[in-house]
Protein backbone atom coordinates (compact mmCIF):
# COMPACT_ATOMS: atom_id res chain seq x y z
CA UNK A 1 0.00 0.00 0.00
CA UNK A 2 1.57 3.46 -0.90
CA UNK A 3 2.00 6.07 1.41
CA UNK A 4 -0.65 8.29 0.35
CA UNK A 5 -3.55 5.86 0.30
CA UNK A 6 -2.43 4.56 4.08
CA UNK A 7 -2.57 7.95 4.78
CA UNK A 8 -5.73 9.01 3.14
CA UNK A 9 -7.71 5.44 4.56
CA UNK A 10 -6.67 5.98 7.96
CA UNK A 11 -8.14 9.64 7.97
CA UNK A 12 -11.40 8.31 7.00
CA UNK A 13 -11.28 5.52 9.53
CA UNK A 14 -10.56 8.60 12.27
CA UNK A 15 -13.06 11.01 11.07
CA UNK A 16 -15.65 8.71 10.68
CA UNK A 17 -15.33 7.12 13.77
CA UNK A 18 -15.67 10.66 14.83
CA UNK A 19 -18.82 10.83 13.38
CA UNK A 20 -17.95 13.01 10.62
CA UNK A 21 -18.26 12.70 6.81
CA UNK A 22 -15.82 11.54 4.79
CA UNK A 23 -17.14 10.42 1.54
CA UNK A 24 -15.50 11.93 -1.63
CA UNK A 25 -12.83 13.75 0.53
CA UNK A 26 -9.26 14.19 -0.57
CA UNK A 27 -6.96 14.64 2.74
CA UNK A 28 -6.88 18.09 3.08
CA UNK A 29 -10.53 18.29 3.27
CA UNK A 30 -10.19 15.22 5.81
CA UNK A 31 -8.27 17.08 8.15
CA UNK A 32 -10.59 20.22 7.78
CA UNK A 33 -12.62 17.65 8.57
CA UNK A 34 -10.91 16.02 11.51
CA UNK A 35 -10.46 19.41 12.86
CA UNK A 36 -13.77 20.64 12.75
CA UNK A 37 -14.65 17.05 15.37
CA UNK A 38 -11.93 18.03 17.36
CA UNK A 39 -13.00 21.49 17.84
CA UNK A 40 -16.63 20.38 18.63
CA UNK A 41 -15.32 18.02 21.22
CA UNK A 42 -11.59 17.62 22.35
CA UNK A 43 -12.08 14.34 24.31
CA UNK A 44 -8.81 12.53 25.50
CA UNK A 45 -9.56 9.22 23.14
CA UNK A 46 -10.25 11.37 20.03
CA UNK A 47 -6.55 13.19 20.51
CA UNK A 48 -4.73 10.55 21.38
CA UNK A 49 -6.49 8.11 18.84
CA UNK A 50 -5.76 11.60 16.24
CA UNK A 51 -2.26 12.04 17.85
CA UNK A 52 -1.16 8.00 17.77
CA UNK A 53 -2.48 7.64 14.47
CA UNK A 54 -0.86 11.05 12.48
CA UNK A 55 2.67 10.25 14.11
CA UNK A 56 2.64 6.94 13.82
CA UNK A 57 3.34 6.33 17.60
CA UNK A 58 2.20 5.94 20.66
CA UNK A 59 2.39 9.57 22.28
CA UNK A 60 3.62 9.83 25.82
CA UNK A 61 2.20 11.76 28.34
CA UNK A 62 3.33 15.01 27.89
CA UNK A 63 2.35 14.43 23.97
CA UNK A 64 -1.31 14.55 24.70
CA UNK A 65 -0.86 17.05 27.10
CA UNK A 66 0.92 19.77 25.05
CA UNK A 67 -1.56 18.39 21.98
CA UNK A 68 -4.82 19.29 23.87
CA UNK A 69 -3.15 22.87 25.34
CA UNK A 70 -2.71 23.44 21.71
CA UNK A 71 -5.60 22.88 20.81
CA UNK A 72 -7.44 24.47 23.44
CA UNK A 73 -5.18 27.88 22.61
CA UNK A 74 -5.07 28.19 19.47
CA UNK A 75 -8.16 25.79 17.53
CA UNK A 76 -7.54 22.20 16.23
CA UNK A 77 -6.46 22.78 13.22
CA UNK A 78 -2.90 24.42 13.88
CA UNK A 79 -2.68 21.69 16.41
CA UNK A 80 -2.78 19.09 13.88
CA UNK A 81 -0.36 20.91 12.10
CA UNK A 82 2.02 20.87 14.97
CA UNK A 83 2.27 17.42 15.42
CA UNK A 84 4.78 17.57 12.44
CA UNK A 85 5.26 14.27 10.01
CA UNK A 86 5.44 10.96 10.91
CA UNK A 87 8.39 9.96 13.31
CA UNK A 88 9.13 7.08 10.44
CA UNK A 89 9.63 9.19 7.66
CA UNK A 90 12.61 8.53 5.64
CA UNK A 91 14.43 10.04 2.42
CA UNK A 92 12.47 7.13 0.83
CA UNK A 93 9.28 7.74 2.25
CA UNK A 94 7.82 6.11 5.54
CA UNK A 95 9.21 3.21 6.94
CA UNK A 96 5.76 1.37 7.31
CA UNK A 97 1.95 1.54 7.36
CA UNK A 98 -0.37 2.69 10.32
CA UNK A 99 -3.10 -0.11 11.07
CA UNK A 100 -5.97 1.25 13.03
CA UNK A 101 -7.48 -1.93 14.54
CA UNK A 102 -10.44 -1.26 16.16
CA UNK A 103 -11.98 -3.37 19.36
CA UNK A 104 -9.81 -5.94 19.43
CA UNK A 105 -8.55 -7.95 22.59
CA UNK A 106 -4.82 -6.97 22.40
CA UNK A 107 -2.38 -9.07 24.05
CA UNK A 108 1.38 -6.97 24.95
CA UNK A 109 3.74 -10.08 24.79
CA UNK A 110 6.70 -8.07 23.26
CA UNK A 111 9.56 -9.94 26.06
CA UNK A 112 8.11 -13.49 25.58
CA UNK A 113 8.27 -13.65 22.52
CA UNK A 114 11.47 -12.63 21.75
CA UNK A 115 13.46 -15.19 24.23
CA UNK A 116 13.33 -18.75 24.31
CA UNK A 117 13.32 -18.79 27.98
CA UNK A 118 10.51 -21.39 29.75
CA UNK A 119 10.45 -19.79 33.39
CA UNK A 120 8.70 -17.51 35.68
CA UNK A 121 6.64 -14.45 33.97
CA UNK A 122 7.80 -16.03 30.25
CA UNK A 123 6.21 -19.52 31.52
CA UNK A 124 3.04 -18.08 32.84
CA UNK A 125 2.52 -15.76 29.70
CA UNK A 126 2.89 -18.78 27.35
CA UNK A 127 0.60 -20.81 29.71
CA UNK A 128 -1.86 -18.49 29.52
CA UNK A 129 -1.92 -16.17 26.36
CA UNK A 130 -1.42 -19.59 24.64
CA UNK A 131 -4.73 -20.60 26.00
CA UNK A 132 -6.13 -17.63 25.10
CA UNK A 133 -4.78 -17.47 21.71
CA UNK A 134 -6.69 -20.78 21.34
CA UNK A 135 -9.92 -20.24 22.54
CA UNK A 136 -10.36 -16.32 21.99
CA UNK A 137 -10.63 -13.77 19.37
CA UNK A 138 -7.33 -12.27 20.65
CA UNK A 139 -4.49 -10.21 18.88
CA UNK A 140 -1.10 -10.52 20.14
CA UNK A 141 1.14 -7.70 19.92
CA UNK A 142 5.02 -6.59 20.57
CA UNK A 143 7.10 -3.49 20.04
CA UNK A 144 8.80 -1.83 17.62
CA UNK A 145 12.25 -1.76 17.88
CA UNK A 146 12.75 1.65 19.32
CA UNK A 147 9.94 1.29 21.69
CA UNK A 148 8.03 3.73 20.40
CA UNK A 149 5.20 1.96 18.19
CA UNK A 150 3.36 -1.24 18.59
CA UNK A 151 3.28 -3.94 15.90
CA UNK A 152 2.06 -7.29 15.31
CA UNK A 153 4.08 -10.42 16.13
CA UNK A 154 6.17 -12.22 13.01
CA UNK A 155 5.44 -15.58 12.62
CA UNK A 156 8.74 -16.76 14.14
CA UNK A 157 7.34 -14.47 17.71
CA UNK A 158 3.91 -15.86 17.03
CA UNK A 159 5.23 -19.63 17.43
CA UNK A 160 7.08 -18.83 20.68
CA UNK A 161 3.33 -17.94 22.34
CA UNK A 162 1.72 -21.26 22.99
CA UNK A 163 1.56 -23.68 25.96
CA UNK A 164 4.41 -25.95 26.79
CA UNK A 165 3.49 -28.24 29.04
CA UNK A 166 1.26 -30.46 26.72
CA UNK A 167 4.67 -31.97 25.51
CA UNK A 168 5.31 -29.60 22.36
CA UNK A 169 8.09 -27.64 23.92
CA UNK A 170 9.25 -24.43 22.78
CA UNK A 171 10.98 -24.41 19.24
CA UNK A 172 14.55 -22.83 19.99
CA UNK A 173 15.62 -20.14 17.74
CA UNK A 174 18.87 -20.08 15.30
CA UNK A 175 20.53 -16.78 15.19
CA UNK A 176 19.63 -17.30 11.42
CA UNK A 177 16.03 -17.84 12.33
CA UNK A 178 16.34 -14.96 15.04
CA UNK A 179 17.76 -12.34 11.99
CA UNK A 180 15.05 -13.04 10.01
CA UNK A 181 12.41 -12.56 12.34
CA UNK A 182 14.02 -9.17 13.29
CA UNK A 183 13.82 -8.22 9.51
CA UNK A 184 10.19 -9.84 9.19
CA UNK A 185 9.53 -7.48 12.55
CA UNK A 186 10.46 -4.38 11.03
CA UNK A 187 8.39 -4.81 7.78
CA UNK A 188 5.27 -4.79 10.25
CA UNK A 189 2.62 -2.45 10.02
CA UNK A 190 2.37 0.28 13.19
CA UNK A 191 -0.37 -1.16 15.08
CA UNK A 192 -2.84 2.08 16.87
CA UNK A 193 -6.07 0.46 19.06
CA UNK A 194 -8.98 2.15 18.94
CA UNK A 195 -11.38 1.16 21.66
CA UNK A 196 -11.30 -3.16 23.23
CA UNK A 197 -8.90 -3.80 25.59
CA UNK A 198 -5.20 -3.95 26.50
CA UNK A 199 -3.78 -6.76 28.51
CA UNK A 200 -0.37 -7.21 29.94
CA UNK A 201 0.42 -10.00 31.33
CA UNK A 202 4.81 -9.88 32.14
CA UNK A 203 6.68 -7.02 33.32
CA UNK A 204 6.88 -3.95 31.18
CA UNK A 205 9.15 -1.45 32.75
CA UNK A 206 11.28 -0.49 29.95
CA UNK A 207 10.99 3.01 30.15
CA UNK A 208 9.72 3.72 26.62
CA UNK A 209 7.53 0.79 26.99
CA UNK A 210 6.13 2.00 30.39
CA UNK A 211 5.99 5.72 30.03
CA UNK A 212 3.79 5.12 26.70
CA UNK A 213 1.56 2.40 28.27
CA UNK A 214 0.93 5.06 31.17
CA UNK A 215 -0.26 7.97 28.51
CA UNK A 216 -2.98 4.79 26.57
CA UNK A 217 -4.28 3.94 30.12
CA UNK A 218 -4.40 7.33 30.86
CA UNK A 219 -6.34 9.08 27.99
CA UNK A 220 -7.21 6.64 24.90
CA UNK A 221 -10.44 5.25 26.69
CA UNK A 222 -9.45 1.88 26.06
CA UNK A 223 -9.54 -0.67 29.52
CA UNK A 224 -6.36 -1.55 30.73
CA UNK A 225 -5.46 -4.66 32.53
CA UNK A 226 -2.02 -6.62 34.12
CA UNK A 227 -1.04 -9.28 35.33
CA UNK A 228 1.15 -8.64 38.13
CA UNK A 229 4.00 -11.32 39.43
CA UNK A 230 6.17 -9.27 42.07
CA UNK A 231 7.28 -6.17 43.61
CA UNK A 232 10.68 -7.63 44.10
CA UNK A 233 12.58 -4.39 42.65
CA UNK A 234 10.75 -2.38 45.43
CA UNK A 235 10.48 -4.82 48.27
CA UNK A 236 13.55 -6.08 48.16
CA UNK A 237 16.00 -3.80 45.57
CA UNK A 238 19.24 -5.10 47.21
CA UNK A 239 18.34 -8.47 45.66
CA UNK A 240 17.58 -6.75 41.79
CA UNK A 241 19.62 -5.72 39.38
CA UNK A 242 20.43 -1.91 39.03
CA UNK A 243 18.72 -1.24 35.55
CA UNK A 244 15.57 -2.68 36.50
CA UNK A 245 15.06 -1.19 39.97
CA UNK A 246 15.93 2.23 38.45
CA UNK A 247 12.87 1.73 35.77
CA UNK A 248 10.37 0.02 37.86
CA UNK A 249 8.82 2.65 39.54
CA UNK A 250 7.52 3.88 35.95
CA UNK A 251 6.05 0.36 35.62
CA UNK A 252 4.02 0.84 39.19
CA UNK A 253 3.51 4.66 37.52
CA UNK A 254 1.77 2.80 33.95
CA UNK A 255 -0.20 0.59 36.61
CA UNK A 256 -1.53 3.47 38.25
CA UNK A 257 -3.57 4.39 35.19
CA UNK A 258 -5.17 0.30 34.94
CA UNK A 259 -8.38 -1.32 35.22
CA UNK A 260 -7.37 -4.35 37.27
CA UNK A 261 -4.23 -5.88 38.53
CA UNK A 262 -4.38 -9.97 38.56
CA UNK A 263 -1.89 -10.64 41.21
CA UNK A 264 -0.49 -14.11 41.00
CA UNK A 265 -0.47 -15.03 44.84
CA UNK A 266 -2.44 -13.36 47.89
CA UNK A 267 1.03 -12.43 49.10
CA UNK A 268 1.86 -10.28 45.16
CA UNK A 269 -1.99 -9.07 45.90
CA UNK A 270 -0.70 -7.88 49.57
CA UNK A 271 2.51 -5.87 47.81
CA UNK A 272 0.77 -4.26 45.23
CA UNK A 273 -2.62 -3.49 47.83
CA UNK A 274 0.11 -1.82 50.00
CA UNK A 275 1.39 0.37 46.66
CA UNK A 276 -2.01 1.86 46.11
CA UNK A 277 -3.03 3.55 49.31
CA UNK A 278 -0.02 5.36 48.41
CA UNK A 279 -1.21 6.79 45.02
CA UNK A 280 -4.14 9.05 46.94
CA UNK A 281 -1.41 11.29 47.39
CA UNK A 282 -0.79 12.20 44.33
CA UNK A 283 -4.23 12.46 43.48
CA UNK A 284 -4.41 9.25 41.14
CA UNK A 285 -7.21 7.04 41.02
CA UNK A 286 -6.16 3.23 41.94
CA UNK A 287 -6.75 0.18 39.63
CA UNK A 288 -8.76 -3.04 41.36
CA UNK A 289 -6.19 -5.77 42.73
CA UNK A 290 -8.08 -9.23 42.40
CA UNK A 291 -5.71 -12.87 43.34
CA UNK A 292 -5.70 -15.49 40.48
CA UNK A 293 -3.09 -18.20 42.27
CA UNK A 294 -0.93 -19.47 39.36
CA UNK A 295 -1.89 -23.10 37.74
CA UNK A 296 1.51 -25.16 37.19
CA UNK A 297 2.77 -28.30 35.36
CA UNK A 298 5.61 -29.93 33.53
CA UNK A 299 5.49 -31.67 30.51
CA UNK A 300 3.01 -34.93 30.89
CA UNK A 301 5.46 -37.86 31.06
CA UNK A 302 4.26 -41.44 31.12
CA UNK A 303 5.07 -43.84 33.64
CA UNK A 304 6.66 -45.79 30.38
CA UNK A 305 8.61 -42.95 29.30
CA UNK A 306 9.75 -42.44 32.63
CA UNK A 307 10.63 -46.40 33.34
CA UNK A 308 12.60 -46.19 29.62
CA UNK A 309 15.15 -43.04 30.79
CA UNK A 310 17.21 -45.99 32.42
CA UNK A 311 19.75 -45.54 35.17
CA UNK A 312 21.53 -42.00 33.54
CA UNK A 313 20.36 -39.19 31.34
CA UNK A 314 22.80 -37.37 29.34
CA UNK A 315 22.52 -33.59 29.31
CA UNK A 316 24.44 -32.41 26.46
CA UNK A 317 28.07 -33.07 28.06
CA UNK A 318 26.58 -33.90 31.19
CA UNK A 319 25.44 -37.60 32.67
CA UNK A 320 22.88 -37.36 35.47
CA UNK A 321 22.49 -40.54 37.41
CA UNK A 322 19.03 -41.43 37.50
CA UNK A 323 19.35 -44.30 40.85
CA UNK A 324 22.00 -43.63 43.39
CA UNK A 325 22.94 -41.61 44.66
CA UNK A 326 19.47 -39.88 45.78
CA UNK A 327 19.02 -36.62 44.01
CA UNK A 328 18.18 -33.37 45.89
CA UNK A 329 16.69 -30.94 42.85
CA UNK A 330 17.07 -27.08 42.66
CA UNK A 331 15.29 -25.03 39.90
CA UNK A 332 16.02 -21.71 39.30
CA UNK A 333 18.70 -19.38 38.32
CA UNK A 334 21.47 -18.55 40.29
CA UNK A 335 20.63 -14.55 41.30
CA UNK A 336 21.03 -14.03 44.81
CA UNK A 337 17.40 -13.33 45.43
CA UNK A 338 16.98 -17.36 44.54
CA UNK A 339 19.09 -17.98 47.67
CA UNK A 340 21.34 -20.85 46.31
CA UNK A 341 24.18 -20.30 48.11
CA UNK A 342 22.29 -21.12 51.06
CA UNK A 343 21.75 -24.43 49.54
CA UNK A 344 25.57 -25.07 48.56
CA UNK A 345 26.64 -24.51 51.88
CA UNK A 346 23.94 -26.57 53.67
CA UNK A 347 25.06 -29.48 50.79
CA UNK A 348 28.49 -29.12 51.67
CA UNK A 349 27.89 -29.56 55.65
CA UNK A 350 25.92 -32.52 54.82
CA UNK A 351 28.83 -34.54 52.50
CA UNK A 352 30.92 -33.80 55.43
CA UNK A 353 28.76 -35.39 57.36
CA UNK A 354 29.06 -38.28 55.17
CA UNK A 355 24.96 -38.14 54.26
CA UNK A 356 24.90 -39.77 50.44
CA UNK A 357 23.40 -37.80 47.95
CA UNK A 358 23.86 -35.77 44.67
CA UNK A 359 22.37 -32.23 44.23
CA UNK A 360 21.77 -31.05 40.74
CA UNK A 361 20.99 -27.14 40.08
CA UNK A 362 18.76 -27.01 37.03
CA UNK A 363 18.61 -23.08 35.34
CA UNK A 364 20.81 -20.39 33.84
CA UNK A 365 23.27 -17.82 35.47
CA UNK A 366 21.21 -15.41 36.81
CA UNK A 367 22.31 -11.65 37.72
CA UNK A 368 25.35 -11.20 39.96
CA UNK A 369 25.89 -15.37 40.13
CA UNK A 370 29.73 -14.76 40.16
CA UNK A 371 29.70 -15.94 44.07
CA UNK A 372 27.63 -19.22 43.54
CA UNK A 373 29.76 -19.77 40.46
CA UNK A 374 32.99 -20.07 42.62
CA UNK A 375 31.54 -22.18 45.24
CA UNK A 376 29.92 -24.37 43.12
CA UNK A 377 33.65 -25.01 40.95
CA UNK A 378 35.09 -25.48 44.78
CA UNK A 379 32.55 -27.92 45.61
CA UNK A 380 32.80 -29.98 42.75
CA UNK A 381 36.81 -29.86 42.40
CA UNK A 382 37.03 -31.25 45.70
CA UNK A 383 34.73 -33.95 44.15
CA UNK A 384 31.41 -33.62 45.78
CA UNK A 385 28.78 -34.64 43.61
CA UNK A 386 27.29 -31.68 42.15
CA UNK A 387 25.91 -31.15 38.65
CA UNK A 388 24.67 -27.76 37.08
CA UNK A 389 22.66 -27.33 34.02
CA UNK A 390 22.30 -24.34 32.14
CA UNK A 391 20.11 -24.87 29.75
CA UNK A 392 16.60 -27.30 29.50
CA UNK A 393 14.03 -28.16 27.81
CA UNK A 394 10.58 -28.87 29.62
CA UNK A 395 11.13 -32.38 29.09
CA UNK A 396 14.30 -32.75 31.08
CA UNK A 397 12.99 -30.54 33.95
CA UNK A 398 9.86 -32.65 33.58
CA UNK A 399 11.90 -36.01 34.37
CA UNK A 400 14.46 -34.66 36.81
CA UNK A 401 11.59 -33.51 38.84
CA UNK A 402 10.12 -37.11 38.95
CA UNK A 403 13.34 -38.76 39.46
CA UNK A 404 14.50 -36.17 42.12
CA UNK A 405 13.64 -37.46 46.22
CA UNK A 406 13.24 -34.03 46.78
CA UNK A 407 13.55 -30.42 45.52
CA UNK A 408 14.54 -27.13 47.26
CA UNK A 409 13.21 -23.59 46.68
CA UNK A 410 13.91 -21.63 49.47
CA UNK A 411 14.26 -18.02 47.64
CA UNK A 412 14.43 -15.37 49.95
CA UNK A 413 11.00 -13.25 48.16
CA UNK A 414 8.83 -14.60 45.57
CA UNK A 415 5.66 -13.29 43.78
CA UNK A 416 4.46 -17.27 43.50
CA UNK A 417 6.66 -20.12 43.08
CA UNK A 418 6.33 -21.94 40.23
CA UNK A 419 9.18 -24.16 40.73
CA UNK A 420 7.27 -25.21 44.23
CA UNK A 421 4.18 -26.46 42.44
CA UNK A 422 5.67 -27.80 39.38
CA UNK A 423 7.56 -30.33 41.64
CA UNK A 424 4.43 -30.93 43.57
CA UNK A 425 2.65 -32.06 40.30
CA UNK A 426 5.58 -34.45 39.55
CA UNK A 427 5.26 -36.07 42.57
CA UNK A 428 8.07 -34.57 44.84
CA UNK A 429 7.97 -33.20 47.93
CA UNK A 430 9.67 -29.58 48.55
CA UNK A 431 11.68 -27.71 50.81
CA UNK A 432 10.64 -24.12 50.57
CA UNK A 433 11.10 -20.65 52.91
CA UNK A 434 8.68 -19.74 55.77
CA UNK A 435 7.71 -16.32 54.17
CA UNK A 436 5.23 -14.52 51.54
CA UNK A 437 3.49 -16.50 49.16
CA UNK A 438 6.25 -19.62 49.34
CA UNK A 439 4.57 -19.87 53.06
CA UNK A 440 1.10 -19.04 51.31
CA UNK A 441 1.79 -22.36 48.88
CA UNK A 442 3.02 -24.36 52.15
CA UNK A 443 -0.27 -23.90 53.67
CA UNK A 444 -2.57 -24.80 50.46
CA UNK A 445 -0.60 -27.73 49.57
CA UNK A 446 0.58 -31.11 51.36
CA UNK A 447 4.42 -32.57 50.86
CA UNK A 448 5.98 -29.06 51.34
CA UNK A 449 8.27 -28.51 54.82
CA UNK A 450 9.59 -24.99 55.51
CA UNK A 451 12.55 -23.45 56.81
CA UNK A 452 13.76 -19.99 57.84
CA UNK A 453 15.81 -18.97 53.96
CA UNK A 454 17.99 -16.86 56.52
CA UNK A 455 19.50 -20.16 58.07
CA UNK A 456 21.76 -22.27 56.42
CA UNK A 457 21.31 -24.61 59.53
CA UNK A 458 17.76 -24.81 59.34
CA UNK A 459 17.82 -26.02 55.81
CA UNK A 460 20.72 -28.17 56.46
CA UNK A 461 18.78 -30.08 59.48
CA UNK A 462 15.47 -30.60 57.71
CA UNK A 463 17.37 -31.81 54.79
CA UNK A 464 19.54 -34.28 57.11
CA UNK A 465 16.18 -36.01 58.18
CA UNK A 466 14.60 -36.59 54.79
CA UNK A 467 17.74 -38.06 53.38
CA UNK A 468 18.70 -40.18 56.73
CA UNK A 469 14.59 -40.87 57.42
CA UNK A 470 12.95 -42.65 54.80
CA UNK A 471 9.41 -43.02 56.27
CA UNK A 472 9.71 -39.03 57.01
CA UNK A 473 9.85 -38.66 53.06
CA UNK A 474 8.26 -41.68 52.10
CA UNK A 475 4.98 -39.74 54.23
CA UNK A 476 5.85 -36.59 52.74
CA UNK A 477 5.04 -38.24 49.31
CA UNK A 478 2.27 -39.86 49.81
CA UNK A 479 0.82 -36.71 51.60
CA UNK A 480 1.27 -35.13 47.99
CA UNK A 481 -2.20 -37.65 46.50
CA UNK A 482 -4.66 -35.47 48.45
CA UNK A 483 -3.53 -32.34 46.77
CA UNK A 484 -5.82 -30.32 44.25
CA UNK A 485 -4.15 -28.39 42.18
CA UNK A 486 -5.27 -25.41 39.44
CA UNK A 487 -4.61 -26.16 36.13
CA UNK A 488 -2.92 -23.82 32.95
CA UNK A 489 -6.47 -24.08 31.74
CA UNK A 490 -8.24 -23.13 34.61
CA UNK A 491 -5.70 -20.25 35.22
CA UNK A 492 -6.26 -19.01 32.17
CA UNK A 493 -9.87 -19.04 32.04
CA UNK A 494 -10.73 -17.30 35.23
CA UNK A 495 -7.74 -14.56 34.38
CA UNK A 496 -9.52 -14.27 31.13
CA UNK A 497 -12.63 -13.69 32.60
CA UNK A 498 -11.68 -11.26 35.05
CA UNK A 499 -9.44 -9.10 32.57
CA UNK A 500 -11.58 -9.11 29.43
Amino acid sequence: MSDNLNTHLNLVTIVTQFGGSAEGRGDTQLIGELARLLDADAAWPRLWLTWATLRGELPLEHDLIEFSRHLRLSGAAPAIAAINRRHDLTVFGYAGTVEIVSNAVIVDVHHTAQTDAISGIQRVVRETVGRWKQNHDVVLVAWTHDHRALRRLTEAESARIRPTSSGDGIVLSSTEHDAESSRSARAMPIFVPNGGALIVPELAADSGRAERLLALSRFSGIPTSYIVHDRVPVTSGETTPAPIAAQFPLYLDALAYSGTLAANSASTAREFESWRKTLAASGRTSPNIITVPLGGETVRITDDEHDAAGENLLVGEVTLSLTDPPMVLVVGSHEPRKNHLQVLHAARSLWVRGVDFQLVFVGGAGWNSGEFDHLAVSLKSDGHPLTIVKVATDELLSRVYRHAVVSVFTSLHEGFGLPIVESLRAGTPVITSAVGSMQELADTYSGVVTVDPRSDEALEEVLFGLLTEPDRLAELTTALDSNVYVTWDEYAERTWHELV
